[in-house]
């Protein structure tokens, strides 16, 4: 097989960045697809308006400026004009352009007019003679430009590639899609958009082909697990949910409803609960763990974090000590006697619920008679770790519940069989969160926002995507915001950080402080994305929020608006050309689902819930949420595949067996 030095003008440097981007060899670089395709053709002057992405050809009427920001982020600005229209274009981080953008030079520059005729933010400026008309593939190589890709790409085309056909040949026919040789040079070079979805077509057909024979297959080796019905004590859960100091939303009676249907059956409970931030799930596993208890079975809660965990304890036992429930938490923090001590209770059956982190799944802990299991945040758990946690019982009933909605056809794609309940209402009194997106340059006008809720008693939380500052990185660190906010505002409130490298002590008690409004202002990673909560603190700033998912956002944002008080968001990012388009949606709703289905449908099920923790498989092109009928096709083909025995489907029904265990969610 040819390798990438055999491909002309590749030198060693760009091979070592493709080996680093797990591409060794020609075949890697022609199965690397392009991640998006641009149509370069210029606007005319009557197409101009607001919001809308352009490309135009205009002539430079002033000598280019360039703005420092701070590190690693400058603004080049150059005055153009096209007809008798004059406006400034503005371009971040590519001050190297300045040098050429001289009085009279004809460029094409494309972006938009965000909110005026005057500043047009641009996403690309190109000298007109070096514009070129027509479809491009556009890569996502890291470190390696956009020229270079095509360049090698183009290159590698010319060269003789052995490329083995996948699919059988009635199945290219029957469904009309090209075949693999076709498909390889119309995906790179397009030359119309009618190439474009034909490319797609096959690709994304192949794929979805992949996981139709996975869960086809899964259903001739899955077999009914049957466990034993709980006779749980009905009146002391009705006596339990009588002491609330609320009543529970419609929504969350139906999921209650729903799971104790599923532990009166023989059949083994695999529910899905999902709610949005803050419905209130956790006091529905709090029902459910209490009914569980009284008909004599162990309880297990496996948190990702030690913040969660501990915020689950806290709940748990404000709300069941007085049933006399014993509650205890198990993580890798605790002394060695106290663990021991906990182990031993777990056999013995002196303990009813026991909350834990990964801990929970040593080989070493055993129960007496584990019967029930809540999984929270269950997507960051990975396969092999809920599948140990399930055997330390014998059949025991499983809640799975996250933050993270999925739409019920996904789900069920995922899932399998797996029965789903939803929380879609938010408790009474929640107001809504005011979100807003702005640029950084600005920062210091929301500083001013962000000090008036200080000053009125609040508190505030500032997140960033990185712990250290470094020097070729363009994100903003906890380490760099810490010393900047302190600067700014360290002479009046005090300011703390947070991040997941810090040992647990240390981390416990930065947020006693802060719930105890000692730290007014709290600048951390993600650790707190989940478990904190802090009903005094009403804003939160998202530093390079463009760099985050938009369901991580939408949790993130859950930690504010708490309580009664008005709560304000603000997400913070280098360039609002880039970023507006993707994270308008979380300034229009607070929908948790809605969020989410915009963004599986931007970055697919595999970046939101985790390829390898939730089992989805590492598609290139399909979505499962775009690609609903090429979906049904593929269940349709895999369920003949199943039934054939010639040799093409044999190899189809081999690679989906082997793909389950490291496909399948348990």
């Amino acid at each position: 097989m040819k390798q990438l030095e055999d491909i002309k003008g590749l030198g060693p440097k760009t091979a070592k960045k493709l080996n680093s981007q797990g591409i060794q060899t020609i075949n890697d670089l022609l199965f690397y697809f392009p991640t998006k395709y641009v149509l370069h053709e210029i606007n005319g002057y009557e197409e101009i308006e607001l919001n809308k992405e352009l490309c135009l050809e205009v002539t430079v009427s002033t000598k280019a400026k360039i703005y420092f920001i701070r590190k690693n982020l400058d603004k080049l600005s150059v005055q153009v004009k096209i007809n008798q229209l004059f406006f400034n274009v503005h371009i971040f981080n590519r001050r190297f352009l300045a040098k050429a953008l001289l009085e009279g030079v004809e460029l094409v520059i494309t972006g938009k007019f965000m909110s005026n005729l005057s500043n047009f933010t641009a996403s690309n400026i190109v000298l007109k003679k070096n514009f070129k008309p027509g479809i491009k593939a556009v890569y996502h190589f890291i470190d390696i430009s956009e020229a270079t890709a095509s360049k090698i790409v183009k290159e590698a085309l010319t060269m003789d590639y052995p490329i083995k056909e996948t699919l059988p040949n009635y199945l290219l026919e029957k469904r009309k899609i090209p075949n693999i040789k076709d498909l390889i040079q119309t995906i790179h070079l397009p030359k119309t958009e009618a190439d474009i979805v034909n490319s797609r077509k096959r690709i994304v057909y192949e794929e979805l082909l992949e996981f139709a024979l996975r869960i086809e297959s899964l259903r001739k080796l899955n077999k009914s697990v049957i466990t034993i019905k709980k006779e749980y004590n009905i009146e002391t859960v009705k006596q339990f949910i009588s002491t609330l100091d609320f009543e529970l939303t419609e929504d969350q009676k139906q999921a209650t409803n729903d799971i104790f249907r599923d532990l009166k059956n023989t059949s083994q409970m695999n529910r899905l609960l999902q709610g949005d931030v803050g419905s209130g799930k956790t006091i529905i596993s709090v029902i459910a763990s209490l009914a569980c208890v009284t008909a004599g079975q162990q309880v297990a809660i496996m948190a990702p974090t030690l913040v969660l965990a501990k915020q689950h304890l806290l709940t748990f036992r404000k709300y069941l000590n007085p049933f006399g429930v014993n509650i205890e938490l198990l993580t890798s923090d605790g002394t060695t006697a106290e663990k021991e001590r906990i182990k031993t209770d777990l056999k013995l059956n002196n303990i009813d619920i026991v909350i834990g982190t990964h801990a929970l799944i040593r080989k070493d802990i055993d129960f007496y008679n584990l019967g029930f299991i809540v999984i929270d945040e269950q997507h960051r758990f990975g396969v092999k770790q809920r599948k140990i946690l399930r055997e330390k019982g014998v059949s025991p009933d499983i809640l799975l519940m996250s933050a993270t909605p999925i739409p019920r056809t996904l789900a069920i794609s995922i899932y399998k069989d797996i029965d789903i309940s939803f929380i879609k209402e938010k408790p009474v009194g929640r107001k809504e969160i005011i979100t807003d997106l702005v640029a950084y340059e600005l920062l210091d006008t929301i500083l001013s926002k962000v000090t008036e809720q200080l000053d009125k008693g609040y508190q505030a939380y500032v997140i960033c995507p990185m712990i250290n500052d470094l020097d070729t990185s363009k994100k903003l660190s906890v380490e760099e915001v810490y010393k900047l906010l302190y600067s700014k505002l360290g002479n009046k409130y005090t300011i703390d950080y947070l991040h997941g490298k810090m040992i647990d002590t240390d981390k416990d008690h930065i947020l006693d402080k802060f719930y105890q409004n000692q730290v007014q202002l709290l600048v951390s990673t993600t650790v707190v994305e989940v478990g904190v909560n802090v009903l005094n603190a009403t804003v939160m700033l998202v530093m390079n929020a463009d760099t985050f998912g938009l369901a991580q956002i939408h949790q993130l944002r859950g930690r504010i608006g708490r309580n009664e008080f008005q709560s304000y968001c603000y997400l913070v990012v280098d360039d609002l050309l880039v970023a507006s388009d993707r994270l308008k949606i979380l300034k229009e709703t607070s929908d948790g689902f809605l969020i989410s289905e915009y963004d599986l449908s931007l970055r697919g099920p595999g970046e939101v819930f985790g390829k390898s923790q939730s089992g989805i498989p590492n598609f290139k092109m399909a979505d499962l949420m775009k690609d609903n009928q090429i979906l049904e096709e593929a269940l349709e083909d895999a369920e003949q595949i199943i039934k054939r025995s010639d040799r093409e489907s044999h190899i189809l029904k081999n690679k989906a067996i082997k793909a389950i265990e490291s496909y399948n969610l348990d």
